[in-house]
């Protein structure tokens, strides 16, 4: 039976990373099914998940793993998941984009992740930056959403506003069109 497996890594960034990673997993026979990789002021991170050809175990990905890890720089962790979790969730058919902006200061990310958790509202992606200006810093953050419970753009943007208000930051929510590839 075929298995798959949800590969994490961390280091420090340089030029050829992903493609050495990826390389390595072709040659053993692996297959991208999902995958999030991203750059943190000077520091990398990805999320893959991977089906493992039938013959491999999934200790011979983590040995392989270990010898690539060291030429990387980077600490991998190997997880298999399960039948239950390879099930598909139940489609969440409302999606939505949330934009936050406004002057960096504590409270923004724990205040707003809360407010969705409370709509009951599943965060799929988010994506966080600081950046420098004249004036101060500025703080943009991008979230991804979805639910499966019937919401509309305005309504989730009213649901959203006092807290908009309190934090002083600008909030703009769009609904988002999925295209079938």
């Amino acid at each position: 039976m075929q298995k798959t497996v949800v590969i994490t890594g961390a280091g420090k960034d340089r030029v050829g990373i992903v493609a050495e990673l990826t390389e390595f997993l072709f040659q053993q026979g692996c297959n991208i099914l999902d995958s999030s990789m991203t750059l943190l002021r000077g520091e990398f991170a990805l999320i893959l998940m991977t089906t493992l050809p039938e013959a491999m175990t999934v200790e011979q990905l983590r040995s392989g793993l270990a010898r690539l890890q060291e030429r990387l720089a980077l600490n991998f962790t190997v997880r298999e998941l399960s039948g239950e979790e390879l099930q598909e969730s139940a489609e969440e058919r409302y999606q939505f984009i949330i934009s936050v902006y406004g002057a960096d200061k504590p409270g923004i990310v724990a205040g707003i992740t809360k407010e969705l958790a409370n709509l009951k509202l599943n965060i799929t992606d988010v994506q966080t930056k600081s950046v420098k200006q004249d004036d101060g810093e500025i703080f943009v953050m991008m979230l991804e959403l979805s639910s499966s419970e019937e919401l509309s753009e305005k309504e989730l943007k009213e649901k959203l506003a006092s807290f908009a208000s309190k934090m002083g930051v600008d909030l703009s929510v769009r609904e988002l069109e999925v295209l079938e590839l």
